[in-house]
């Protein structure tokens, strides 16, 4: 039929779909149909082409219809867009899909933490076909672990959501004559491979992850966050105690060091964390990431390169065994001094592990010097000195202790070197304002995770520019590493401070 004999109301259900030969015609009769679909007419007749204005009439009044033809005049595109606001309440907006992702997001995570305890993906990985059905997942997965009856529905609804979010795709496949549906990994949930029944492990880190994170010691914290925020009644003390503490009866360090199994999985996600660290902060020093040196970054990383390491003197404020500071020595050997500090039984361990692992150990980490001292005491910091770090330290202290800390390095290289000297705080470096704003940012997250556990959490750079003021310095700035857990926040002495 010609466009004006189109019935002009359709079913709110249906998208109609009118053919006769080479000529379509598609319409819809309510907004939330037409607002989230467009229509390819592949090669029009061209008396259709000629009386598509008159079609528009047939549509919403809401919304208009912008038609364009591809470059090869065979297909015409309608692309509907909204005119006004939608009174349409049926329809949810943007915003609300978005909000219903967000509180969601929790049942992806418990469905994750799930196939990684079945050992899932170490089942779909040593699948030589590359997809499994749910039964042949569960065949294979009972197999390596007699102990376990899984549940098949269970199992395949957990499957079906996770392939929304990227870590397990579904395909159909033909088997026995029907069509089923089989599940493979994508190149994220390779991930998640922990070497069970043969699979590569890529990291044990990745899984350990999960299985921290979601395990339930720290999955029911969560659920003390509300009362943590709002305090109670109850005594003082109480209110105080952090989230984990009120669902575990214990503090975390107390829970850790008395449970194996959840221990192993959180030292394993400290071990994935600073063993992408180190190499991180040194490709920063060295300017192996070319977006340090661009633009507003460019001055910034003129104040701390491997030039500007030459001859200095550098120090590593709770060092602990030295492997940022023998990793230093190795790759800018032009450094003069390196030292390692760290209170006096951490030190005497990593004297010990040198000596017991000696041909661990390279010429150039030998001349890594380990000193046991306190960082609030600055006669016991090696001078002279030129640059302070200190990695994953002050973000356990408070703001007073912080400041404490500041200026017994400021004495410290007041005297060593007044215009030159230099701290690098090496933490995940919070962003403020419009970096923030909309963001989803992994430090941010992580730094609430510090708060549920009774950790003093990151700071940003607004709050080091104002700690760092305090204590006599000058806040240079911030420069980003590779790694999510690190960047580099650079302060200077003030030099009208001394």
């Amino acid at each position: 039929p010609a466009p004006q004999a189109l019935p002009t109301k359709l079913h709110s259900s249906f998208l109609v779909l009118f053919s006769y030969n080479t000529m379509a015609y598609a319409a819809c009769a309510t907004s939330s149909v037409l607002h989230s679909t467009a229509f390819v007419l592949k090669n029009p007749s061209f008396q259709f082409k000629q009386q598509i204005p008159s079609f528009h009439k047939f549509l919403n009044p809401d919304f208009q219809m912008l038609v364009k033809q591809n470059s090869n005049n065979d297909d015409v595109i309608f692309k509907p867009e909204k005119l006004g606001h939608n009174t349409d309440q049926t329809s949810p907006s943007n915003a609300e899909l978005g909000f219903l992702q967000l509180v969601q997001s929790h049942f992806v995570a418990q469905a994750l933490h799930a196939i990684v305890r079945l050992h899932i993906p170490d089942v779909l990985a040593v699948s030589a076909d590359g997809a499994l059905s749910i039964d042949d997942i569960i065949t294979i997965a009972s197999t390596k672990s007699p102990q376990t009856s899984i549940n098949k529905q269970g199992l395949f609804r957990c499957l079906r959501l996770l392939c929304t979010t990227g870590i397990i795709e579904e395909i159909v496949i033909t088997e026995d004559g029907s069509k089923k549906s089989a599940f493979l990994l994508t190149e994220m949930g390779q991930l998640l491979q922990t070497g069970f029944g043969g699979s590569a492990s890529p990291s044990d880190g990745v899984p350990s992850v999960v299985l921290h994170w979601m395990e339930q010691p720290l999955w029911d914290a969560w659920s003390h966050l509300p009362d943590y925020l709002a305090g109670s009644p109850k005594a003082k003390d109480y209110n105080l105690s952090p989230p984990f503490d009120r669902a575990n009866g214990m503090s975390a360090s107390e829970f850790y060091r008395t449970h194996d199994y959840s221990r192993i999985h959180r030292n394993s996600v400290a071990k994935y964390a600073s063993s992408k660290e180190i190499n991180s902060i040194l490709e920063a020093i060295l300017g192996k990431r070319d977006k340090i040196a661009q633009g507003d970054d460019l001055l910034l990383f003129s104040a701390l390169n491997a030039t500007f390491l030459d001859g200095k003197t550098v120090v590593d404020v709770g060092g602990g065994y030295g492997d940022f500071m023998m990793a230093l020595k190795e790759s800018v050997p032009s450094v003069k001094h390196c030292y390692c500090l760290d209170l006096p039984d951490v030190i005497a361990d990593a004297v010990s592990k040198q000596s017991d692992n000696p041909d661990s150990i390279t010429v150039r980490q030998t001349e890594v010097t380990f000193v046991a001292g306190d960082m609030f005491d600055p006669s016991t910091i090696p001078t002279p000195c030129n640059i302070i770090f200190t990695k994953h330290v002050l973000c356990d202290f408070s703001d007073g202790d912080v400041v404490r800390a500041l200026q017994s390095f400021h004495e410290v290289l007041k005297y060593s070197d007044p215009k030159g000297g230099k701290v690098v705080i090496i933490d995940a470096v919070l962003p403020n304002g419009d970096e923030l704003n909309g963001k989803w940012n992994s430090a941010v997250s992580f730094d609430v995770l510090l708060m549920l556990t009774g950790r003093r959490g990151e700071r940003s750079c607004l709050e080091w520019s104002n700690l760092a003021k305090k204590a006599g310095f000058s806040f240079d700035g911030v420069i980003p590493t590779a790694s999510v857990t690190v960047d580099l926040a650079i302060f200077s002495i003030e030099q009208d401070s001394h």
